[in-house]
């Protein structure tokens, strides 16, 4: 199939989800710039899974509560609206988009620790860098990869030749959904979360994480390129999905470079020295990675 036909496919949402009504909530709400615990806990309450991951959250080492939080709206003032929305449009869209047969094998259950630990560290770096972005870089770290599973629901056998030969010739997984398909997962991505109207700083994630250079928009830039670190640095704590080439240790992500623009401390410390600093916080990921795994 060429791939004009694949965009068309994918942007008609032929054999693909609508975007989720909590989600479609949550966006609205965003967009007015009106969130409020009036607000979202009750779009947040029509699911209780996902009730119950918000709580998990809260009670998560990455909060350090010494009391457990059994109330949701207690829930939801820990987090903060910013964050909170973020999860709740990350996990309705990916929940809308998996099936009982993308956790059945060891596979997939990967990819959703991947997406998973990269909107963690995405917060994360967020907070440690004080780049303050408006969007919730979590939801932005979660969705990244949402292309993959679109080419997924469109061809699973396909696909899975496409992530196997990554795996066996050791090339990148975006070069090879490319000789598979003709297109990656930024083409996906960024296809449909345009159709499903999704945020700017969401399509540009989408269809940029793996290429700064490419956007045209220079605000988005920085954003793309927290998310894009943000991935590098799941793959050196071992969450990445498909195969991954190692960086020399001489060999500074570009992605640092660009956020230099906008953190003064990436400007004063060295890439290495910076992920030496965060190291004590990998634990609390990978317990926020197992108590939310899809």
């Amino acid at each position: 199939m060429s791939r004009e036909k694949y965009k068309n496919q994918i942007q008609s949402l032929i054999g693909l989800p609508t975007l989720p009504t909590i989600a479609l909530e949550i966006q609205n709400i965003m967009r007015e710039d009106n969130l409020s615990v009036i607000q979202t806990v009750p779009v947040i309450e029509q699911d209780p899974s996902l009730a119950m991951k918000i709580l998990k959250v809260a009670n998560s080492a990455f909060y350090g509560m010494e009391t457990k939080v059994n109330s949701l709206r207690r829930a939801v003032v820990i987090i903060g609206m910013r964050e909170l929305a973020g999860i709740v449009l990350g996990f309705s869209v990916l929940k809308s988009m998996s099936g009982p047969e993308d956790h059945s094998s060891k596979d997939w259950k990967r990819f959703w620790e991947h997406c998973i630990a990269v909107g963690h560290i995405a917060e994360l770096l967020d907070e440690e860098l004080g780049t303050r972005f408006g969007e919730s870089p979590y939801s932005l770290g979660l969705l990244h990869d949402i292309g993959k599973l679109v080419m997924f629901k469109l061809d699973p056998e396909k696909y899975m030749e496409a992530y196997n030969r990554s795996l066996l010739e050791k090339i990148p997984l975006l070069e090879a959904e490319e000789s598979v398909f003709g297109i990656t997962h930024q083409d996906a991505g960024k296809w449909i979360t345009e159709k499903w109207g999704l945020s700017h700083f969401v399509q540009a994630v989408n269809g940029y994480h793996h290429d700064l250079d490419a956007i045209a928009d220079q605000d988005l830039k920085p954003m793309v390129a927290l998310v894009q670190l943000a991935n590098e640095i799941s793959g050196g704590i071992r969450m990445n999905f498909g195969y991954r080439i190692l960086r020399t240790s001489d060999d500074v992500p570009h992605a640092w470079e660009v956020l230099r623009s906008r953190s003064k401390r990436a400007t004063d410390t060295t890439y290495d020295e910076f992920l030496l600093d965060l190291e004590g916080h990998w634990g609390a990921v990978r317990e926020m990675v197992k108590l939310l795994n899809m």
